[in-house]
């Protein structure tokens, strides 16, 4: 039998496997830079080659250029993506059970509200409510590092179209 949404134990094990599972996600995102990394590194074995002849002048023909420019812009756009998966995001931890077990039920028994059933329910509603906004801080991070690794990516394959246009005059020019 499936679990009941009327009960706040299979509340808390959905959710403490929802957790789990994004912060899994948000890992793998990072997992994945070597896939970027290896683009930049293709594209800047002729970075510097190619640079001088722009600075030199030496390659005669509009599509050199424009095509050079399309190539920096696309790297560049894409290293501003990259810059910003790099940079630390906020997630959320949860508190340490003690404060639940402990410090909050002893607060609450202390307040004599009601039975040990009724208190215990309202210390697993509270640790739901912090597993719940932990999940929704945790998805929005890996919803950003995804959309932001997926653009720095798409960006840096889109500049070697250009690059491989530029190495078509490059490579010519070769002694």
């Amino acid at each position: 039998m499936g679990k009941s949404f009327y009960e706040l134990d299979g509340i808390i094990e959905l959710n403490e496997k929802r957790l789990g599972e994004y912060t899994a996600l948000y890992q793998k995102v990072f997992e994945r830079l070597t896939n970027i990394i290896l683009v930049y590194s293709a594209l800047g074995i002729f970075l510097i080659p190619l640079t001088q002849h722009v600075m030199h002048g030496d390659i005669r023909g509009v599509v050199f250029y424009v095509g050079f420019a399309g190539f920096i812009i696309l790297l560049i756009i894409s290293l501003v993506y990259f810059i910003r998966l790099l940079l630390p995001m906020d997630i959320a931890y949860l508190e340490p059970p003690k404060k639940y077990y402990s410090d909050f039920r002893i607060e609450l028994e202390s307040l004599e509200i009601g039975s040990e059933e009724i208190i215990d329910n309202s210390l697993k509603s509270s640790y739901i409510s912090e597993l719940e906004d932990a999940i929704e801080i945790n998805s929005q991070a890996f919803r950003k590092k995804n959309s932001l690794f997926y653009n720095a990516l798409i960006f840096a394959l889109l500049a070697i179209v250009p690059y491989l246009i530029c190495l078509g005059y490059h490579i010519p020019k070769i002694k």
